[in-house]
C-alpha cells in the first residue's frame, strides 16, 4: 500500500504563511484556517486517489500460502481505495488545521505579553516629572 501523501498539505501551509507574511494584516482568521484546511484535505485526497490509481496496493503472499499453495482470505497489507483516500483527506485536513491553529494560538499569546512588556519598558525609560 502506498503511504499517505503529505506533500500537498505542506504546500498549502507554505502558501498560507507566505500570503499572511506578505499581507499588511498578519492575522490568520478562522475562516482562512477552515478554508485552507478543507482545501488541503480535498487536494490531498485527490492526490491520494491518483496515486492509488497509478500504484495500486499489491498483496504479498503469506508464508502459509507459499508452503501449502492454498490462498488464504485477505492479503497482507491490503487496503481499500476508499479507506486510503479517507485517511489522506484526514491527514491533510488535520495537518493544516494543527499547524495554523498552533500558529494562531502562539500569536495570540505573544501579543498578550507584548503590551505588558512595552508598558514596563516605557515606564522605565520615561522620567517622571513631579509638580512642585
Amino acid at each position: 500500500m502506498p503511504q499517505v501523501p503529505i506533500i500537498v498539505p505542506l504546500i498549502v501551509v507554505g502558501l498560507v504563511f507566505g500570503a499572511t507574511i506578505r499581507s499588511k494584516n498578519s492575522k490568520i482568521s478562522k475562516r482562512k484556517l477552515a478554508s485552507a484546511s478543507l482545501a488541503a484535505g480535498l487536494l490531498n485526497s485527490v492526490h491520494a486517489y491518483l496515486l492509488y490509481l497509478l500504484a495500486p496496493s499489491q498483496t504479498a503472499p503469506r508464508v502459509t500460502e507459499v508452503l501449502t499453495g492454498a490462498p488464504l482470505m485477505g492479503g497482507l497489507g491490503s487496503t481499500s481505495e476508499e479507506a486510503f483516500v479517507a485517511a489522506s483527506f484526514l491527514a491533510g485536513l488535520l495537518m493544516v488545521l494543527l499547524v495554523l491553529g498552533i500558529a494562531m494560538a502562539y500569536v495570540r499569546i505573544r501579543r498578550g505579553e507584548e503590551p505588558v512588556e512595552a508598558l514596563e519598558q516605557a515606564s522605565e525609560t520615561e522620567p517622571t516629572i513631579t509638580p512642585n
